[in-house]
């Protein structure tokens, strides 16, 4: 008899996550001779601000690119062929970036290529987001069905232009009868997976264009690759730098040196931390942030600040979320980001309602605050996910 997997199994998937906090924090707490030190928040907002000036990892630029160049080429040699490509993230991941990555190398020059709507924020009024896209559907060139410039159109985040309230997908019902009528124009649309799986449900979008394509997951060594930069600067690509080790095993008894192989150590600490992130960049990037330590400085030395160290990543665990606090989360997810007003708009609550929860999951560290848009921190979207789906909410993966 075949057994579940053991990812499809809620009970059994909780116990897994217990197991990795409990492991993780024994291996940090209790294996190491010197207590370490957590890195102080402001030198964390530092590191994650430069997490997020690096470039766009290159597995996934190489593979959007890969994907439009075929459906481009497909769309061109038959008349008949999809115009459009939707590339789905998780509502984590900004997909801007990766687009903008990849019409920046856009080399093609008989398909000039544009940004329909940079749309990175919606407007302040929130009756206003369904008529900003379609405003810009209306604008010449696309206003003129007879018009063929330009033919490459992009709309880098499909999921920053509508509202989950009564008309608040109009625009998008708009763009969907655009790009079937207007065959003469390819678009490049991304948005995130809950999104999509929303307007799916709503406008049926997934019975008038093709598939859509996640971004390629990242392998351990991608992901080192691409943090390569700050791994560097903050002196951690020795072997005694990277990874902590676990309790000596049988393994290292008679026979072995007992000190392991360096390079597989480093090699499984990625690798790790590529598992626990699903392959998310992003996610594998708080999840290194967080696993960031420094030794302490001993006393009367005079020395500076202690070694940093990267020990073994885990996933941190969720404080006790009620009913309100998984509505809010959702709707989050649902749109990437948004600001209060809008996330109260959407709930159809009063905003002094909704920030008693706000600011608790803030304090707790669930949520972050960009600029006046709140988001689900991305360490704890896979614990978010799973609880999520374990209660019958829909997710744009499970």
């Amino acid at each position: 008899m075949d057994l579940p997997a053991l990812d499809r199994v809620p009970l059994l998937r909780d116990l897994q996550q217990c197991l990795q906090v409990w492991s993780g924090r024994r291996s940090q707490a209790g294996f190491s001779e010197d207590p370490l030190e957590p890195l102080p928040p402001g030198q964390i907002e530092a590191l994650r601000r430069r997490v997020g000036e690096l470039e766009v990892p290159a597995p996934l630029e190489s593979g959007v690119g890969a994907a439009l160049r075929e459906a481009v080429q497909a769309w061109r040699a038959d008349p008949q062929a999809p115009n459009v490509l939707i590339v789905l993230s998780r509502p984590v991941e900004p997909m801007d970036p990766v687009i903008e990555a990849v019409l920046a190398d856009w080399q093609d020059g008989e398909i000039p290529c544009r940004t329909l709507l940079p749309c990175r924020r919606r407007p302040a009024d929130p009756a206003a987001v369904p008529r900003m896209l379609t405003g810009a559907l209306e604008m010449p060139p696309l206003g003129s069905a007879a018009s063929t410039e330009p033919r490459l159109l992009s709309l880098p985040n499909l999921d920053q232009c509508f509202l989950r309230c009564i008309d608040g997908w109009s625009g998008i019902e708009r763009l969907r009868q655009v790009i079937l009528e207007q065959r003469e124009r390819f678009w490049l649309l991304g948005c995130n997976r809950w999104a999509w799986k929303f307007l799916d449900h709503v406008s049926q979008f997934s019975s008038y264009f093709p598939d859509a394509t996640p971004l390629p997951p990242l392998d351990g060594e991608a992901l080192r690759q691409w943090l390569a930069p700050l791994v560097k600067d903050l002196g951690l690509d020795s072997p005694e730098a990277e990874g902590q080790p676990d309790p000596p095993s049988d393994a290292d008894g008679p026979g072995g040196d007992g000190g392991g192989n360096g390079e597989a150590e480093r090699a499984d600490h990625w690798d790790l931390l590529a598992d626990l992130a699903g392959g998310s960049h992003r996610i594998g990037a708080e999840l290194w942030l967080a696993s960031l330590r420094r030794r302490p400085t001993k006393e009367g030395t005079g020395e500076g600040p202690g070694e940093l160290v990267a020990t073994r990543p885990f996933l941190p665990e969720l404080p006790a979320l009620t009913d309100e606090d998984r509505y809010l989360l959702h709707s989050l997810l649902i749109h990437g980001s948004q600001r209060r007003s809008h996330l109260a708009y959407g709930l159809g609550m009063p905003s002094h309602r909704l920030q008693p929860r706000i600011q608790w999951l803030l304090a707790e560290g669930v949520l972050q605050d960009t600029a006046g848009e709140l988001g689900v921190r991305a360490c704890h979207y896979p614990s978010v996910l799973r609880q999520l789906a374990d209660n019958n909410f829909f997710t744009g993966e499970i």
